[in-house]
């Protein structure tokens, strides 16, 4: 195999080629790459498209880090694949309990009793050296590299001031005795979430746009409860992006290994869009779409949820990241419910300009599933993206 960085992701892309690699029939599902240093995979089962494992492509320099990772599986009694390939590359495999920055938490999980079986059917969700979501009989647990005590004291926070937000605990205290905390356990609540439910013949129109307006109105008594956000705890939560950086400069750093030509064009896009508008800072979800809405079909019902990207920011953040990939019924939905519980919608200009941003921010998202066609994807909506801001 070339040892390029496009190389690389060029091999993990093909099926053939990477269940070759791990020795069983999967395929990509999710990419972190780090150009010349590594390129982590998630992996899929080729017939289910359940998780099914992770895999690292390391380079020269991080040869090391894949033995040390090697050696605490087996310690474990975990077994996983490591191969010497062409270049001085090594790839390191394994199912989902062997997972390097995980492995450990799991094994935590499992030995409380929460996770009955990490590899087995009932996984709802894996990225890999990040996070790993089971369903179990305690409701849904998340297990996670990063320490979610601040997470929690948010979601305690959040939860006595947002209806429906967040989903109670199924297992209080199992995580403790103290931070640094790994594992939770939520309990599994609603049918759906609004983006399945939004879906052609998923659910009735008007349900659809009762459950939008309740997500609205979440929404704005979460931005309402900012005022009494805890000092200790607002000087935590970062003020526009966790590293400080535009997201255009966040994508070409990887994109300029794999394709100059689009790394430029990003960043050129990047300095064309609005900055964010001299707003007052609320207490944002980050990341709010509709599939982090969950409903309960026969009443309405809904929750927020994951709110590992909360963050300062002005309220044309949340509803531009929502507006930017609903049909117009729904936007108008979702912006009365939140003006109906006392949310100030901000104007026009201010609410396009959010959904550019949220826009941009999501603009890896096929290379970062994984999608064989992520080119020709990214390269689509930046045109897309190009056209909008000539016109303002």
């Amino acid at each position: 195999m070339d040892a390029s960085t496009p190389a690389a992701v060029e091999a993990v892309l093909d099926q053939d080629r990477l269940s070759e690699l791990i020795g069983r029939p999967v395929r990509a599902a999710r990419l972190r790459i780090k150009p010349d240093v590594s390129l982590t995979v998630g992996l899929e089962d080729a017939a289910t498209g359940r998780p099914a494992g992770w895999a690292r492509l390391m380079w020269p320099s991080g040869r090391a880090k894949a033995d040390r990772a090697a050696r605490r599986a087996r310690a474990r009694g975990l077994r996983t694949v490591r191969r010497e390939l062409d270049g001085g590359l090594v790839l390191h495999a394994g199912r989902l309990a062997s997972d390097p920055a995980l492995m450990e938490h799991v094994g935590r999980a499992a030995a409380g009793g929460l996770v009955e079986d990490p590899d087995g059917a009932r996984v709802l969700r894996h990225n890999p050296l990040r996070r790993l979501v089971v369903r179990t009989g305690a409701g849904v647990v998340r297990i996670t590299s990063a320490p979610q005590d601040d997470e929690l004291r948010l979601r305690d926070f959040i939860g006595a001031r947002v209806p429906g937000a967040p989903i109670p605990s199924a297992a209080p205290g199992f995580a403790a005795p103290g931070p640094p905390t790994h594992i939770s356990a939520l309990r599994f609540v609603g049918d759906t979430d609004l983006e399945r439910a939004a879906r052609p013949g998923a659910s009735a129109a008007g349900a659809l746009a009762a459950a939008s307006a309740a997500a609205g109105a979440a929404l704005a008594a979460l931005h309402a409860s900012t005022r009494r956000l805890p000092p200790d705890l607002a000087a935590r939560l970062p003020g526009r992006r966790a590293d400080g950086r535009r997201a255009g400069a966040v994508h070409a750093s990887v994109l300029r290994a794999l394709d100059p030509a689009l790394a430029a064009r990003v960043l050129a896009l990047d300095e064309r869009l609005p900055a964010d508008p001299p707003a007052p800072r609320v207490l944002a979800h980050g990341d709010f779409t509709p599939d982090q809405v969950l409903v309960r079909l026969d009443d309405g019902a809904v929750w927020l949820t994951d709110f590992e990207r909360s963050r300062l920011a002005p309220a044309a953040t949340d509803l531009g990241s929502y507006l930017a990939v609903v049909d117009d019924a729904t936007a108008r939905a979702l912006l009365d419910g939140y003006a109906d519980a006392g949310g100030r919608v901000p104007d026009r200009a201010d609410l396009a300009a959010g959904a550019v941003r949220a826009r941009l921010e999501r603009l890896a998202e096929p290379l970062r599933h994984a999608d064989p066609l992520w080119r020709e994807r990214i390269g689509r909506e930046l045109e897309e993206l190009e056209g909008t801001c000539a016109t303002h």
